[in-house]
């Protein structure tokens, strides 16, 4: 077996060097930390001093430059005088140099056995009984070695394979999820890997593939999910014989292409690895069809413990220093010039692109290709590297103008104008369909069906939610890049607008501008429409807010003064009073600026740029049409108002205006059962603001008023005493618009909820050396996080 050592970084490098050392001696050895080794990079665990070793990872640099290096480590090792010294270098020397290095340290090696090369290294890893070493390191997998295991009998799709597998092991960065992968195929059979387009999925599952095959000596069966019957064609009918099973996209592009006789194979060959111990099975898919799949497909069918067969890893989550491996590997690896290299490290400029929320391997992969670096001045390269993830949407510009049909584009139009996270595809479709087929009675002149499967995971990622499925942009990039592109066509605006479903599609196009007017305008079109007749269209999750919509356009018309004429009396009144109805069965609430709607889920809240926050609608309509008196008194549609509504100040509001109207409607024991009501739903928002304060804050603004640190311990009374004060005074300033008599009976804000918080802040300042280092959690961990990325961009 010949590994790829050229992949090894210093830090890898190292380590195999201590395993392989570990393992030689039967004896545990440790790394030292850079900086501080004083000529040391391995050594014993007893004393440190005993055994010692050096690593070179010298493979790409000129051996004379090897042997100056060495000649000054000589009286590194004279000051330490081990027993014993080992020197691993990665990188393969004439025997006449290995016996100079031999005389060079001869007084500390026993003979020239203890100088590893990379052929030593590989000798030595390359046995049975050290394979496991191996598999910790796999960018050390030689694709050529993978290349004659596999062949065209035991390959479906071969040559694609390996074609996509060329340079797999050097870009390769693993990661936690590709551990645990690895981890739960040796001790499990079947292994599902998910995750969303860009995090890893499929080369962590080839790379997995490829440490069966190479070091397991597993034959691999692959597939793609369009092509099972391949697998049991394939698959050994001996229970002995080590196969590893790899299908690739499991359930297809899209779930409704798993069609029943596909799911039926599926089981026959999970159920077949099941009941042979020498199966190993890895599957991949993303996270939306394997939830589309689960409504399905009962995968924990015929299973006694009634569990699905399979072990489920997520690889959606990348951490800051694994995003930076990739980085790093990307640029070694593409052989990005060093003074471009040089621009990235400017000013620690690599923190940032880690760090980017638009960051993906996708765009890291794309920015260091050769093209991209040969087009952009050394200089400028971090700054186009960062420009790029800033304009994540420009990345869509070729695919959406010179890929996509009209009716693609419409779709995509359409699914911004809704939302910029995801949608029910009940509600997309309706909006869709107004747009692309407006003269269709019934059915779809074009299909969205057909849409969905062009779009999903090139533009679009379709979820589930409570068994609901929802689509949304694949990255806020898509977002990004439809909002820019609508700013500039305000055509395509209009005919959204024209042809809107719901409101926030009226919403969100108009703020596609900077034009102030064109806003205003719209939405006089829209009171024109509304005055004339015709209702308002409600928001796309729920059904109860078109109720909401048509009474804030009753609203927002008489603020515009629109004339309200005697024709429509009948029909704002309806308004009015269906929006009371709602409000009183809890299908509308009360939130800060905005307005709540029961859906299937819960709730969810809208902060309109259109209309009228929902309590100023709920007074103003009972100003004009005493919607009130609706209301008959009864607590229960009171607990049904508190329960849709939100925040102290909100819920002071609508319990001052309900207990208004109670005073005339209510004898004294229902007044006083309501009063509890309101009470108890009150002193619930009470006793989270107190839990809420920020004890941390109010002592960092106390801690100047006291002079001598050594009182501090005596000064936490005072100090919690200080923060129930302004907590008390925040509630009053929420609860001042209710009368007196319910003020009265709302909790205080106890200071002995404070004191221990307080005093534990108080310790950490009682030398100015724990001044200096306290820093918050996420500081801290930012700053660890900075120091590892640093590390490995410093030895770039």
């Amino acid at each position: 077996m010949f590994y790829n050592f050229f992949a090894l970084g210093d830090d890898e490098f190292e380590e195999l060097s201590r395993d392989i050392l570990s393992r030689e001696l039967d004896q545990k050895m440790r790394i030292f930390g850079k900086g501080a080794d004083q000529g040391i990079d391995i050594a014993d665990c007893k004393d440190g001093r005993t055994i010692i070793a050096q690593c070179k990872n010298y493979i790409n640099t000129p051996t004379s430059d090897l042997m100056s290096a060495l000649e000054k480590e000589k009286d590194k090792v004279e000051k330490l005088n081990p027993k014993e010294y080992y020197l691993f270098i990665n990188k393969d020397i004439s025997p006449k140099r290995i016996n100079a290095i031999y005389e060079l340290f001869q007084e500390w090696m026993p003979s020239n056995k203890n100088i590893y090369t990379r052929s030593d290294c590989d000798a030595f890893i390359s046995k049975n009984e050290n394979q496991d070493i191996a598999q910790k390191y796999p960018r050390l997998l030689n694709l050529n070695s993978l290349h004659n295991l596999i062949n065209s009998s035991t390959i479906i799709d071969n040559q694609d394979l390996l074609i996509s597998s060329k340079n797999l092991s050097a870009l390769f960065a693993p990661t936690g999820q590709y551990r645990q992968s690895m981890a739960l195929l040796e001790n499990n059979q079947i292994v599902l890997i998910s995750g969303a387009p860009g995090t890893g999925k499929t080369i962590s599952s080839k790379m997995l593939a490829a440490q069966f095959v190479c070091y397991g000596k597993y034959l691999l069966r692959y597939s793609n999910g369009e092509e099972l019957y391949r697998i049991k064609d394939m698959l050994s009918p001996d229970p002995e014989q080590k196969e590893f099973i790899f299908i690739d996209d499991v359930f297809g592009q899209h779930y409704h292409d798993m069609n029943s006789s596909k799911e039926n194979l599926l089981r026959q060959i999970i159920r077949h690895v099941n009941n042979s111990p020498n199966k190993r099975m890895l599957i991949n898919t993303r996270m939306t069809i394997l939830q589309e799949a689960r409504q399905r497909f009962n995968f924990a069918d015929g299973s006694s413990d009634g569990k699905e067969p399979f072990s489920i890893v997520d690889m959606n989550q990348i951490t800051l220093l694994e995003k930076a491996e990739i980085f790093v590997n990307h640029l070694r690896c593409r052989s990005v010039p060093r003074n471009y290299i040089d621009s990235v490290k400017i000013n620690h400029a690599y923190r940032s692109i880690v760090r980017h929320t638009n960051y993906t391997p996708r765009i890291i992969d794309r920015c260091t290709q050769e093209k991209y670096v040969r087009e952009i001045k050394p200089d400028e390269y971090a700054t186009h590297i960062l420009h790029t993830l800033n304009h994540a949407n420009e990345i869509w510009d070729d695919e959406f103008k010179h890929r996509l049909n009209e009716p693609d584009r419409v779709f995509l139009y359409t699914l911004y104008s809704l939302t910029n996270h995801n949608v029910s595809e009940n509600a997309l479709r309706k909006a869709v369909n107004a747009r692309l087929n407006p003269s269709v009675m019934s059915g779809e002149s074009t299909n969205v069906n057909d849409i969905l499967q062009r779009l999903n995971e090139s533009m679009i990622a379709i979820t589930y939610q409570n068994n609901t499925r929802m689509i949304g942009a694949i990255n806020p990039s898509v977002n990004d890049f439809l909002r820019s592109y609508l700013y500039q066509t305000p055509e395509e605006r209009d005919r959204i607008i024209e042809h809107a479903t719901f409101m926030e599609q009226i919403e969100r196009i108009s703020a596609c501008t900077d034009d102030k007017a064109y806003g205003e305008e719209k939405i006089n079109r829209l009171l024109s429409s509304f005055i004339s007749g015709r209702d308002a269209p409600g928001y796309a999750d729920s059904s109860d807010s078109a109720i909401y919509t048509n009474a804030a356009l009753l609203v927002l018309a008489k603020q515009h003064e629109y004339v309200v004429d005697s024709t429509n009396v009948q029909r704002f009144s309806r308004i009015a009073k269906n929006f009371m109805n709602a409000v009183l069965q809890g299908n509308i609430g009360f939130v800060d600026s905005g307005v709540c709607f029961k859906n299937t889920t819960g709730y969810s809240q809208r902060t309109s740029s259109f209309l009228p926050d929902s309590v100023q609608v709920l007074k103003s309509l009972n100003d004009d049409y005493a919607i009130l008196d609706q209301w008959q008194g009864d607590k229960e549609s009171l607990e049904n108002i508190l329960a849709a509504s939100d925040g102290l100040e909100i819920k002071s509001h609508i319990c001052a205006l309900f207990y208004d109207s109670a005073l005339s409607k209510l004898d004294q024991s229902h007044l006083d059962a309501l009063t509890n009501v309101i009470i108890d739903d009150l002193d619930a928002e009470i006793d989270f603001i107190q839990d809420s304060a920020d004890v941390s804050d109010y002592c960092e603004n106390s801690i100047d008023d006291y002079d001598d640190s050594s009182y501090l311990d005596d000064s936490a009374w005072d100090i919690a005493n200080e923060i129930a004060d302004a907590v008390q005074q925040d509630i009053y300033n929420q609860t001042s618009v209710l009368p007196q008599e319910l003020q009265s009976r709302l909790s205080t804000v106890d200071a002995y909820n404070y004191e221990n918080a307080v005093a534990d802040e108080l310790a950490r300042y009682e030398d100015a050396e724990a001044m200096d280092v306290f820093l918050s959690t996420n500081n801290y961990a930012n700053s660890i996080a900075n120091s590892q990325i640093d590390k490995l961009f410093k030895n770039l």
